[in-house]
């Protein structure tokens, strides 16, 4: 009798991970001349099985001083979003449950196998802490296609700070790979900004 395909999650991006070349870095690994340097990849390299263009209901913000990126990297606080604010853009990887915890760890610079995602996963909007380290929770979002969807937050998320040039290159990138005009994308990267 074959086996059952491992259970699939909408992992939900709005940083970096936008741009697809940077995210499949945390599944597949990469070394030293990548812009975002080299990752130790998933134990399950397979390629996410779908991704879309999503709306994040919650903040996203600049801040810290990534290690990884020289400057600020964004942040999801776990709180509603400003009504003076854009919508943050994100972007839906379909992935496996063991592969979002190999993004967690690596998000955090932890050993593999450090996390767990749990069986039961919050219901949208509500938050549940799965490490010890900086992005620490997984903010349930509403279900696509029936699957349910998460994204990193952060229960106390760093300073505002200013991010580096090729942090927002990166993230421009990402966005144009999602179909967003250049004024939108200006639009976005401008409302990160306002932090």
């Amino acid at each position: 009798m074959p086996s059952e395909a491992p259970e699939t999650i909408w992992y939900v991006a709005y940083g970096s991970n936008l741009l697809e070349a940077r995210f499949l870095a945390y599944l597949t690994g990469c070394g030293d001349g990548e812009p975002w340097g080299p990752h130790r990849g998933a134990a399950d390299p397979s390629p996410p099985k779908a991704d879309r263009r999503v709306e994040v209901p919650h903040p996203v913000r600049f801040g810290g001083n990534s290690q990884r990126w020289g400057g600020g990297c964004c942040f999801c606080p776990v709180e509603p979003l400003p009504t003076d604010r854009l919508t943050p853009v994100g972007r839906a990887w379909l992935v496996t449950r063991s592969q979002l915890a190999d993004i967690v760890t690596q998000e955090n610079r932890l050993p593999a196998d450090s996390v767990q995602i749990p069986d039961r996963l919050p219901k949208p909007g509500d938050s549940t802490r799965v490490i010890d380290g900086l992005i620490d929770r997984l903010l349930a979002m509403p279900p696509i296609d029936g699957i349910s969807a998460v994204t990193l937050a952060s229960t106390d998320p760093p300073p505002i700070a200013p991010p580096a040039p090729r942090y927002r290159t990166v993230l421009a990138g990402g966005m144009a790979e999602m179909g967003m005009t250049p004024s939108d994308v200006d639009s976005h990267l401008a409302d990160l900004d306002r932090s």
